[in-house]
């Protein structure tokens, strides 16, 4: 049996990296992608979704776990074998269709705090309601390889969040959660989200990058209300059925699910309630933030 192969860019010498990042910083890389020569539409398309992957541009970026939301985009580009390869408000971008709904893939350009300058852009452009924009990003505060499906909320300390909830003006956007756990003892915030991911969680990010593309293509399928319920479907967008029952009988099962469903929505409560009270470790990941655009800024240099 062949070896899986893994999502993850494969790991560089540090030689490699150093010349790669000299010769493809993000204003060059930008320079060299075809404009997309696009009239501007003139009405709202009701089935136009912005998928949207939050990351930072460059090569020496590409396996870090800040670059989790680019992931995902990229993998959504390949199960419809298209190029995110156009370049429109700052935004590596591609247009196609996925699960009966038009889509428009967008990796922004800009550095991670940033990002909203892109989103914004690419939405009033498209006449995109906030609703209908979904972005994808990586997450301190969940365990590596947990996927979470949100319709709206707080930016929670992630800079990329915060610009493009301030770009769009609120936070009534839905977005998906791809967590990369927190920095071991000894290690910033900041060495944490710019390191590439480890061995040990290769695979789980892997799993964790199609289990997105599954959760947006249920949130296309079956609408976003029923996606954040716990709805997926198959490749041609029919719900799945729910996995099999436990051992516990009749009502019993129907209570205890019921039980379990009502204590993850008290658990994510409390979570978003301890986002004001986390302001120290919201500090933390601004300056990662911050400390992304000095990085990515020095490598256009």
């Amino acid at each position: 049996m062949g070896q899986a192969l893994s999502l993850l860019p494969p790991r560089k010498s540090p030689a490699v990296e150093a010349s790669a990042a000299a010769s493809a910083a993000a204003g060059e890389v930008a320079a060299t992608l075809p404009r997309a020569e696009i009239e501007r539409p003139t009405f709202q398309d009701p089935d136009l979704w912005l998928i949207v992957g939050l990351g930072n541009p460059g090569p020496q970026f590409a396996g870090t776990r800040h670059n989790a939301g680019w992931l995902v985009v990229a993998a959504v580009a390949r199960l419809l074998d298209v190029a995110v390869d156009r370049f429109q408000a700052n935004a590596e971008v591609a247009r196609s269709r996925l699960a009966g709904k038009s889509v428009l893939l967008a990796k922004p350009l800009t550095t991670m705090n940033l990002s909203g300058e892109a989103v914004a852009g690419l939405a009033d452009f498209y006449h995109i309601p906030p609703e209908r924009v979904l972005v994808v990003y990586d997450d301190l505060d969940l365990p590596t390889g947990t996927v979470r499906l949100r319709p709206r909320g707080g930016p929670g300390g992630h800079g990329g969040m915060k610009s493009v909830a301030a770009h769009l003006q609120g936070d009534n956007f839905p977005r998906i959660r791809l967590g990369i756990g927190r920095p071991p003892a000894g290690t910033t915030v900041l060495d944490h989200v710019l390191q590439d991911f480890g061995e040990a969680e290769r695979l789980q990010v892997d799993a964790a990058v199609q289990q997105a593309v599954g959760v947006i293509r249920a949130v296309l399928s079956v609408g976003l209300e029923r996606a954040v319920s716990g709805v997926r479907v198959d490749a041609a967008g029919r719900a799945l059925p729910p996995p099999p029952p436990s051992s516990v009988a009749g009502g019993q099962r129907h209570a205890a699910t019921a039980a379990a469903a009502g204590e993850q929505q008290r658990a994510e409560a409390g979570a978003e309630a301890a986002e004001g009270q986390r302001a120290q470790e919201s500090e933390e990941q601004g300056a990662a933030a911050a400390g992304d655009a000095a990085l990515t800024a020095g490598a256009a240099g």
